[in-house]
């Protein structure tokens, strides 16, 4: 009977303890209450307003996680002042855009009573005029207030309107074995313990031995950087990069007749190779100082232009004193300000006729093409930015 008692009084215990979190999800679910957010925020606060021309519209919408008894009014504003909190959040170096280049058409929409999603509010992009190239812009939409007692989600109250601009540019032929070019700056950067090296670069045809695209480094070619596909019994379209301190093979295997950004960063302690935008590849280095002295398009190196030249078109390319990061490096596929900060060369190569390449940066390192230059702009020369 006594054995009994305590299995009675154990059983008993077990239903209490069930009762108990049957009440407390019960407790839980009585709770909750639905909550407002702007629409498509659930994942991300910033969203692509891919623009083409100007003008272009985007409409925003606020949305309940249920629906609602009553009508709500949904109070919508643009506050350019979240840009500064924003690129601190993520790290990022956003832009508002211009005062004037784009307008709010009305502040509030209605989620009608028995729905969830709000009338639209939209803005509309005037004008990219006062755009400065290589800059991102945002423009931060949020929810000022709203009526009626649901509340609004503060980690969706607020969409950052990416201007994704569909930007043509131009490029040149390096496909001839005699389009080559190699440029020494008169006055090298030396002591540089980080840097960036970026390039655009389109490929017609892998050919079936060492296609070499491009190379930079110190001004007497000692440890060079160089960038090359099909070494070492590598795929034919799987990019090396051979630097100081040690060399690795893209995870990528580049396809012909498609825009690729490469951009390649030492750290200070690691090279890491990126490919539009992302990460591909990475390997280990050591603190050491570096000269960029000298530029090399094409390729003239130790007489191999012939045997080893790339049927490809190059574009962007970028020489910086510091290593850039993901988010950076993100932002700038299709193009950067020329005024950013550790940006030392920029050729844009985006003049479109002569054989003279310009220094945007203002440095005055501008390149003089040794050949009649063949550049190309056509549908594929296309970037979203």
């Amino acid at each position: 009977m006594k054995k009994l008692n305590i299995k009675l009084k154990l059983s008993l215990a077990g239903i209490c303890c069930m009762a108990a979190i049957i009440v407390t999800g019960c407790k839980k679910s009585l709770d909750f209450h639905d909550v407002i957010l702007i629409t498509g925020t659930e994942s991300g606060k910033l969203l692509p307003f891919t623009v083409e021309s100007a003008p272009a519209t985007y409409a925003v919408t606020a949305t309940s996680t249920g629906k609602v008894n009553g009508d709500v009014t949904v109070n919508f504003a643009v506050d350019t002042s979240l840009v500064a909190s924003y690129n601190t959040e993520v790290s990022g170096k956003y832009f508002a855009a211009p005062a004037g280049s784009y307008e709010l058409s009305g502040n509030t929409g209605v989620i009608k009573s028995g729905t969830n999603v709000s009338d639209a509010v939209n803005v509309k992009l005037l004008s990219v005029d006062k755009f400065v190239s290589g800059r991102t812009y945002i423009i931060p939409v949020t929810i000022k207030n709203v009526t009626g007692s649901n509340s609004v989600l503060e980690a969706s109250r607020t969409v950052y309107l990416k201007i994704s601009r569909v930007l043509d540019f131009n490029s040149i032929d390096i496909s001839n074995p005699n389009y080559y070019a190699t440029y020494k700056f008169a006055q090298p950067y030396t002591n540089i313990s980080q840097f960036t090296y970026e390039i655009k670069c389109y490929v017609n045809q892998f050919q079936p031995r060492i296609n070499r695209l491009c190379n930079w480094g110190p001004a007497n070619e000692a440890y060079p950087n160089l960038l090359r596909f099909g070494e070492f019994g590598s795929d034919p379209n799987q990019l090396q990069w051979v630097a100081p301190g040690g060399s690795g093979f893209s995870s990528t295997r580049f396809a012909t007749k498609t825009w690729y950004t490469v951009s390649c960063v030492f750290d200070g302690s690691k090279y890491m190779m990126y490919v539009n935008g992302k990460l591909d590849m990475s390997f280990d280095g050591s603190p050491r100082s570096f000269e960029l002295g000298a530029l090399e398009l094409g390729m003239s190196y130790g007489g191999y232009q012939f045997s080893q030249s790339i049927d490809a078109r190059i574009s962007e390319i970028r020489l910086w004193n510091k290593a850039l990061s993901r988010t950076e490096i993100a932002n700038g596929l299709c193009g950067v300000d020329a005024k950013s900060d550790g940006l030392i060369t920029y050729y844009k190569m985006n003049e479109g006729s002569g054989n003279v390449f310009y220094d945007r940066t203002g440095n005055g390192r501008d390149i003089t093409w040794p050949n009649q230059t063949v550049w190309l702009m056509d549908d594929n020369n296309k970037c979203v930015q």
